[in-house]
């Protein structure tokens, strides 16, 4: 057995019900009684005490520091890490939450500004394109820490004046209650892990390119009007979240195979974006090979393509809806609007189902999702370009009512012939359950 052997060994997990266990189960408890900053024992009293090698120690240790219950410093040992504020999904403020584990809340206000809602936020608050909104940063401080930097949207019309209560470091939830009599019902809540840029940072005293969580919630209220959105990054090493969550009913889970579970269909929205490029870039690589040629397949980019649909979709020219599966998954988007060369038009821009999941009826749902939407607004003249030799897709398009007008184009980016069809009328059927999400969304 050479070194390198022997090193990889001692380095592996110590195995259940182990030393490496025991003296996991030391170090947990030890710590839970020891104050922030504190020594821990050395690696050499810990092989001793617990008749272990050096590399189970430093294994166990590094557990620890990955939960940041410790940290190490070189030369100097190891020691107790701060333990992190704990805060439970619920709907409350943060005046509320900290209060309810002993801390003393404080904000540190930043900037109130009056600005034309950006897209994204004027759709999540149900706002007129040209609306006005509120947009207020604030560090949230714990115990007079930094933890959070959040920017709350609101409305500014409707919290006209609220601006000043606010910058006394008021609650938001307790003026809404208060001043405005607005109960608030449910909120949407996002959770993802992003780092620290470096304006971040500094507000937040951390490092840049630290780990940071950031939370994103729109809030209704028992009218269901939208009330605030409000996106908060919060610091990943003093901060984690809780929820106790709860199986469903029996009846609403017991799905013989989740794989054939009906998808829902539902508009999509900016944070979509990187779910649909994935079946756009998939679908592309794995259908497209013998359609358009291999080099423009494979130049496809990911994040490029990410980018390119979170513009669309941030625009208001242009409507798209997905079919989002039991899972989560996105299978499948539909793109349409008005067409650009004749605006009387209506116009598919888009139909992709991703590669794993065709030949389920996802396409002609989604068509049909789309034309339906389309003759709502108005259009009863529907209108869409096709690659010439993409035959299945031809195909799903005349079983629609689509016929070729004539029209054919090939263009640079793509180098293939495209062939142009058109629709009339307004009476395509529907399946059952599809018209309806789209309306109550």
């Amino acid at each position: 057995m050479t070194s390198t052997e022997t090193e990889q060994l001692e380095g592996t997990p110590a195995a259940p019900g182990g030393k490496g266990k025991r003296l996991r189960d030391f170090l947990t408890e030890t710590i839970r009684g020891m104050q922030p900053g504190s020594a821990l024992p050395t690696e050499r009293d810990l092989c001793e005490r617990f008749g272990v090698s050096r590399g189970t120690v430093r294994h166990v240790l590094q557990q620890l520091e990955n939960e940041q219950r410790i940290y190490r410093r070189q030369g100097r040992g190891t020691f107790v890490a701060t333990a992190k504020i704990e805060q439970r999904l619920d709907l409350t403020s943060h005046t509320e939450s900290m209060l309810a584990s002993g801390i003393q809340p404080s904000s540190k206000l930043i900037e109130v500004s009056r600005i034309d809602a950006p897209a994204e936020i004027a759709a999540a608050l149900a706002l007129p394109a040209a609306a006005e909104v509120l947009r207020v940063e604030r560090v949230r401080l714990a115990d007079g820490e930094p933890i959070a930097l959040e920017v709350l949207h609101l409305s500014a019309e409707r919290f006209d004046g609220i601006s000043g209560a606010l910058q006394h470091g008021e609650s938001f939830y307790a003026l809404l209650h208060s001043q405005y009599g607005i109960e608030l019902a449910h909120a949407d809540e996002t959770i993802e892990a992003v780092i620290a840029d470096e304006r971040g940072a500094v507000l937040l005293d951390c490092s840049p390119g630290s780990a940071l969580l950031q939370l994103s919630r729109l809030t209704v209220d028992q009218r269901g009007t939208p009330v605030e959105y409000v996106r908060s990054l919060y610091r990943g090493d003093r901060f984690r979240l809780r929820q106790t969550v709860q199986r469903p009913q029996a009846a609403s889970v017991a799905v013989p195979n989740r794989d054939h579970a009906e998808p829902r269909l539902r508009p999509a929205t900016v944070a979509d974006a990187a779910a649909l490029a994935e079946v756009f870039v998939t679908t592309w690589r794995r259908n497209y090979r013998s359609v358009v040629p291999d080099d423009v397949i494979d130049a496809l980019d990911l994040d490029a393509t990410a980018q390119w649909l979170e513009g669309l979709l941030a625009a208001a020219a242009q409507s798209t809806l997905l079919l989002e599966a039991a899972d989560g998954k996105i299978v499948g988007f539909v793109r349409f609007g008005a067409e650009a060369n004749d605006p009387n038009n209506g116009h598919i821009y888009a139909l992709y189902v991703h590669a794993d999941h065709g030949g389920r009826g996802f396409g002609r749902r989604l068509l049909r999702g789309g034309i339906a939407e389309l003759n709502r607004s108005g259009y009863e003249t529907i209108t869409l370009w096709v690659f010439k030799d993409n035959a299945a897709a031809r195909g799903l398009y005349a079983s629609e009512g689509f016929v070729s007008d004539g029209g054919a184009r090939v263009e640079a980016q793509f180098r293939t012939d495209e062939i142009s069809m058109r629709r009339e009328g307004t009476d395509a059927p529907l399946p059952v359950g599809s018209v309806g999400e789209v309306v109550g969304a």
